[in-house]
């Protein structure tokens, strides 16, 4: 229940004051209390009012509220966190635009601004009725945090709402600390005054941001460390996986905005480049100050959907049966007992069986993991080995075009409903997946990297072409697997596995293919045996994909 301060009655008229502010429907719960998520940490660190996008529930942390001595701003607070689900940002999509965008003016920034940005927008707003109420939240905000480590971009930050609400200097941004700031950056106040005139004014919102972040930089020492605190941030959720893809591969809607903010001479303070740049760059950089293994989770994900996009460009996509084939069928049937599931009844087998005692002795079938049916098309298995020693870039971080041929390789085959296995290799003990039997699983496997020095694994040739010699395998690599080849017993190790196999290949990145058939001289004498060489790194996805038609079409 709310603290006896906040009543349930005053609660709901705070509510309904707060949705006519932005005069809207909205699908949320009225505010509960907050519980604290660390309850015996101070108050100051959990968040002051925020709403759980899985329920759709509002919370207000009301002990806070009250010890910021701002219980009377509680319409302004709900107000504001509405406008965040109905305005400013609205979509995470839209989140995701911006952080995209704000990595590639700030490379490498820490904490993301968004927050900052949204709030100036929905402050705007709410402080048309609410301003008095809004400025009581930041003032109680840095009653109980202090102000000596106001940073200058939160200072900034008050100045402008301070300009915005004609508030006098010093009644938000701590007057002790005016003039040093002033000093450090000349004509602070004056440009806190400009930006309040002109970022309100300008008629988009991709206009709105990129005005915004050339004018924060300045207060921004060293990007890669910067973190702040708000009354009313972290109420924002993070964009998922599905945001951030659209958004890296949408940036051709900001072109207009960033040829106007050019021409306006906004980003010649701007730290990074704003013309567009590699995908896989981009994805570090937004994903790189995520803490634990949200991080490589999210970044591996990204990085998968962008392979993936790069393999569509080279391979159709077959209309044929889904790529992931049902692994359950239905099995023995049993009597069906109450409490089981009802959809596990099989009516059909119960009434043929049962007759007239269908409707009281039911009878259910478990269901029973099944492996996918062999391929239709006559397609073989594929074993793919990639190397992915130190001379390869980590696919994750650098575009690696040997990857990108195996991921070619690896769909072509899926689609085809055969079975794939790959063998990550570098020096000492390979990677190994399983067979599989879905694009994903595939990609993302193929994404593993070693580096270090390259010792091709025969030993294990070896025993997969003794274990499946009905399966194509297919070596990408370069001139190191030539180096490999010609340690002591390792072409006799080779041709013995090419003799087991359906077929083999080396698929080789070398300038021309003569010292490979020197080399491999002996192995070429073999029918199952083929050597492929590519000249250009560039052209390893063209190559893999024509390779992909001649050993895998009828």
């Amino acid at each position: 229940m709310s603290p006896p301060r906040f009543t349930p009655e005053q609660v709901d008229t705070c509510w309904r004051d707060a949705l006519d502010v932005w005069d809207v429907r909205v699908h949320l719960s009225p505010p509960e209390p907050h519980v604290p998520f660390h309850p015996d940490a101070d108050h100051q660190n959990e968040p002051l009012a925020y709403i759980d996008l899985a329920t759709r529930q509002v919370f207000v942390h009301f002990e806070l509220l009250h010890e910021m001595r701002a219980a009377n701003s509680l319409t302004a607070v709900l107000a504001h966190e509405i406008g965040h689900h109905a305005r400013f940002p609205h979509t995470l999509g839209w989140d995701a635009e911006l952080r995209v965008l704000e990595q590639r003016l700030i490379p490498g920034l820490k904490q993301s601004l968004t927050n900052l940005f949204y709030d100036l927008q929905v402050n705007e707003v709410v402080g048309r009725t609410r301003a008095t109420e809004l400025a009581d939240v930041y003032r109680g905000f840095q009653r109980i945090r202090g102000t000596t480590d106001t940073s200058p971009l939160f200072f900034f930050y008050l100045a402008v709402y301070e300009e915005l609400w004609s508030l006098a200097p010093g009644f938000l941004a701590p007057a002790v600390l005016e003039a040093p700031l002033e000093k450090r950056y000349p004509g602070m106040r004056a440009e806190a005054r400009m930006f309040a005139q002109t970022f309100y004014a300008l008629p988009d919102a991709r206009l709105q941001f990129l005005y915004f972040c050339s004018t924060f930089i300045r207060y921004i020492d060293k990007p890669e460390e910067l973190t702040y605190c708000l009354p009313l941030g972290g109420d924002v959720s993070t964009p998922d996986v599905d945001d951030l893809d659209a958004a890296l591969h949408g940036a051709g809607r900001w072109e207009d905005a960033l040829e106007e903010a050019k021409e306006r001479g906004w980003l010649r303070g701007t730290s990074g480049d704003s013309s567009p740049e590699d995908a896989l760059t981009t994805i570090r950089r937004v994903t790189h100050h995520l803490p634990g293994s949200g991080r490589g989770e999210l970044q591996r994900a990204l990085v998968g959907r962008h392979y993936k996009r790069l393999v569509d460009q080279h391979i159709l996509k077959l209309p044929s049966a889904p790529s992931k084939p049902e692994p359950y069928l239905r099995t023995t049937p049993e009597a069906w007992e109450y409490g089981d599931d009802p959809s596990a009844i099989d009516w059909t087998l119960t009434v043929i069986s049962q007759g007239h005692l269908a409707a009281v002795s039911p009878l259910r079938r478990e269901l029973e993991a099944d492996l996918p049916p062999p391929s239709d098309l006559g397609v073989p298995s594929v074993e793919i080995y990639v190397d992915t020693s130190g001379s390869m870039p980590d696919p994750a971080t650098q575009f690696n075009a040997m990857t990108l041929a195996a991921q070619v390789l690896s769909a072509s085959a899926l689609r085809k409903k055969a079975t794939v296995k790959g063998v990550i290799y570098s020096h000492g003990t390979p990677v190994v997946s399983p067979w599989m039997y879905d694009e994903e699983t595939a990609r993302d496997f193929l994404l593993g990297y070693i580096g270090g020095g390259t010792q091709y694994p025969f030993g294990l040739l070896d025993s997969l072409s003794k274990e499946r010699p009905d399966a194509m395998r297919v070596i990408i690599s370069d001139s190191d697997f030539l180096s490999n080849v010609s340690d002591g017993d390792s072409m006799k190790r080779l041709v013995e596995a090419v003799r087991r196999s359906r077929m083999v290949v080396a698929f080789l990145a070398l300038p021309d293919d003569q010292a490979a058939r020197k080399v491999l001289a002996p192995v070429l004498a073999e029918r199952r045996f083929r050597l492929v060489v590519v000249t250009w790194l560039s052209d390893f996805g063209p190559a893999a994909a024509a390779l992909a038609r001649a050993l895998l079409e009828n």
